[in-house]
């Protein structure tokens, strides 16, 4: 897998090409969690998020090679082949419970496959994915207790707990939160520059 990240174009490119394996790996790699967590979030049974995530996949495989980044952005491109997949699985499944349950009244009915604004989860969806990709690059950045320290701010406890509890001054633990912070939001732009091109 390679372990920074390339300018999306070129591995899109790169994908394309059905003997770089590599290539096709690596783009799956960094956008399965992302196609698997919007489908959660609008509603699809855990039972059927892998076969669908799975069925995505293999559609973006055909159609990769008539990506046009003239067009519109990967994210914006892959989020639409998301929403028509999920779109077209719910629109099975209420025919079906239609056909199944007659009886049931149209309020009802219409509670039972009511999705949620499904741009809206993609987007939020969106920048959890790239605030998860951030954090590990963080990771990889800081040693000692710097991480900790930030994630145990994230956690809720006040600057002195944190300090007690990791036995550094109440200076330190305010001067580590803002350099990871700032590492953070630096990855976290970073990020969106490369993988929304």
């Amino acid at each position: 897998m390679i372990t920074t990240y390339e300018t999306r174009y070129s591995l899109l490119q790169r994908a394309t090409d059905p003997a770089d394996n590599a290539a096709w790996e690596e783009l799956v790699c960094q956008y399965r969690r992302f196609i698997y967590c919007v489908l959660n979030q609008v509603g699809i049974p855990e039972r059927d998020v892998d076969d669908l995530t799975q069925q995505i996949l293999i559609t973006l495989a055909r159609y990769l090679p008539r990506y046009d980044r003239e067009r519109a952005g990967f994210r914006t491109w892959l989020s639409k082949m998301i929403r028509n997949k999920a779109n077209t699985y719910l629109r099975k499944k209420y025919a079906a419970n239609r056909c199944l349950d007659r009886m049931v009244d149209e309020s009802n009915r219409r509670g039972l496959i009511e999705v949620p604004e499904i741009e809206q989860i993609i987007e939020r969806e969106w920048a959890a994915y790239v605030a998860g990709l951030a954090m590990e690059r963080v990771r990889e950045a800081f040693q000692g207790q710097a991480v900790e320290v930030f994630e145990l701010g994230l956690d809720g406890l006040p600057a002195a707990a944190i300090a007690e509890r990791t036995g550094l001054s109440i200076a330190t633990v305010y001067t580590l939160k803002k350099r990871v912070k700032r590492r953070l939001y630096q990855e976290i732009r970073q990020l969106s520059a490369e993988l929304e091109r």
